[in-house]
């Protein structure tokens, strides 16, 4: 049996990723920032559900990769595939320096904001249903 603790534990630190992207965007933050929070906020979700349905952690850092392995439980992943492979693109580019820096503009990182949230809801509601 899934521990349930060690699932929340991997929700519970992706929202606290998310409320840092929500907190640094109203208050004018580094656009790289949100964007790289909103992807670590996704990984984490992935995780935890692929925890819920196989009770390993998953490694790496894909979002694409992860999104995939989901599929295996729930089809309707495949509707997130492009959404994190956008997320994604956010991942390595604002962690290190660059000798082309990714320039980020409002509208994508509201995108990235509206992506998350629209995973976690759909996440949320898998393990619900579940329970």
């Amino acid at each position: 049996m899934v521990d349930s603790k060690k699932i929340e534990d991997w929700f519970n630190m992706a929202k606290k990723d998310f409320n840092g992207a929500k907190i640094l965007y109203e208050h004018g933050g580094d656009y790289y920032l949100i964007c790289f929070h909103c992807q670590q906020t996704i990984e984490k979700y992935l995780k935890g559900y692929l925890i819920s349905k196989t009770g390993v952690i998953n490694e790496g850092h894909s979002l694409v990769k992860l999104c995939k392995e989901a599929q295996k439980y729930n089809e309707n992943f495949k509707n997130f595939l492009k959404d994190c492979a956008l997320v994604n693109s956010y991942y390595i580019e604002t962690r290190y320096p660059a000798e082309e820096p990714l320039y980020v503009e409002e509208e994508e990182v509201l995108e990235c904001m509206r992506i998350t949230e629209e995973i976690m809801n759909f996440i949320d509601k898998l393990v619900q249903e579940k329970n």
